[in-house]
């Protein structure tokens, strides 16, 4: 069962099938019974059936879905064990649905914004490396029947083209390489935080990352303040639904300052922020400081102390999380329509020096003979 392919769409109607059935007062075996027989879905159908099957045997929600890794992330099941332990279920499934909603709504923006410029990015790249092996070995060897004298240019666009038919299957099995051991690496936890820390830093697409991170976790850590669930058990929820090592240790540390009686808004930076306007000397904890701040902006910390200061933490953080939505919608917007545009004129800037290359020589040949 844990090798069933079941995809997030598929997820989300599983959830909301079974999560509406639950919330309507049906015990859970009922639900999933019903859910199986209304979905004509065939990986809902058994995934309903396997979820039947294992908690008629014994088991309870929070058991099966750790059977089910793929497809239950570590926040899906903290958030199955808080259902369980507050006898609220319906609410818990229903959360997790709006969670893989939003995250997905947010995915497909991200794509659409990228595919059309990755499938030109493709298309050209094609085309480029279609005239420097087939296209160029010809026109060279006419070149060379002619005897003409080859321009630099011409000589460099020729020379790349021997390297892409001598070494191109090498290239190709270093670049295969290279990403096996990217991934082999990505499994090493000290190599992930260093990936997830420095691709923030990428112009563009690291903002976006970014603030995707951050809706994920002003969302979520208003929706669980609204259930009831106290400010430690919500982070460390909350904390689960990060999909990025840097942010993950930024929260753990964040958990240990509530715990020693810190607010939230001074473990999230404001802390720092108040200091430094004071003119205070920091001292060994500045290097942890920043890095706070880099994560969490000072503009949250603010608005989390004024919803602290007023009793309407959650409502804080929830404008919180529309801002950065807008943001992020402003951001791939432009970043569509500019992305576009420079991909067109770089490649085919490129295609004209190629050209421009191979024409060269024969554009001599007519003023010679002139």
């Amino acid at each position: 069962m844990q090798k069933i392919h079941f995809s997030r769409k598929e997820k989300i109607l599983f959830l909301d099938n079974f999560g509406s059935l639950i919330n309507a007062g049906i015990p859970i075996v009922k639900a999933l019974q019903i859910t199986y027989f209304q979905s004509e879905n065939k990986h809902i159908q058994e995934m309903s059936a396997y979820f039947k099957q294992a908690i008629e045997s014994g088991q309870n929600i929070i058991q099966v879905c750790e059977g089910l890794p793929k497809v239950f992330s570590p926040f899906d099941r903290a958030m199955f064990e808080m259902g369980e332990a507050t006898g609220k279920m319906g609410q818990v499934l229903t959360l997790i649905t709006e969670r893989e909603e939003k995250q997905q709504d947010l995915e497909r923006k991200i794509k659409q914004a990228l595919i059309y410029p990755a499938s030109i990015m493709v298309v050209a790249i094609g085309m480029v490396v279609t005239i420097m092996t087939y296209v160029v070995p010809k026109i060279e060897k006419i070149y060379q029947d002619s005897h003409v004298n080859l321009p630099p240019l011409t000589q460099f666009i020729i020379g790349i083209s021997h390297f892409l038919r001598s070494e191109g299957i090498y290239l190709a099995i270093a670049l295969i390489a290279g990403i096996t051991g990217f991934f082999f690496a990505f499994k090493n936890p000290r190599f992930r935080y260093e990936f997830d820390r420095r691709i923030l830093s990428l112009p563009i697409f690291g903002d976006i990352l970014r603030k995707k991170i951050l809706i994920v976790f002003t969302e979520f850590l208003a929706t669980l303040l609204n259930s009831g669930i106290l400010i430690n058990r919500s982070l460390f929820i909350v904390r689960t639904g990060m999909d990025n090592r840097y942010y993950e240790t930024e929260i753990d540390a964040i958990l240990s300052d509530i715990k020693a009686g810190k607010s939230l808004s001074s473990a999230l930076g404001g802390e720092y922020i108040e200091r430094k306007i004071r003119g205070e000397v920091i001292g060994d904890n500045e290097i942890g400081f920043k890095r706070r701040v880099d994560c969490f902006p000072i503009e949250l910390s603010m608005s989390v102390k004024i919803g602290e200061q007023t009793g309407s933490l959650a409502r804080m953080l929830e404008k919180m999380a529309v801002r950065y939505n807008k943001d992020v919608d402003a951001t791939i917007k432009g970043l569509s329509s500019m992305i576009e545009p420079i991909i067109i004129v770089g490649i085919g800037g490129i295609v004209g020096v190629i050209i421009m290359a191979i024409m060269l020589p024969f554009f001599n040949m007519v003023n010679v003979i002139h």
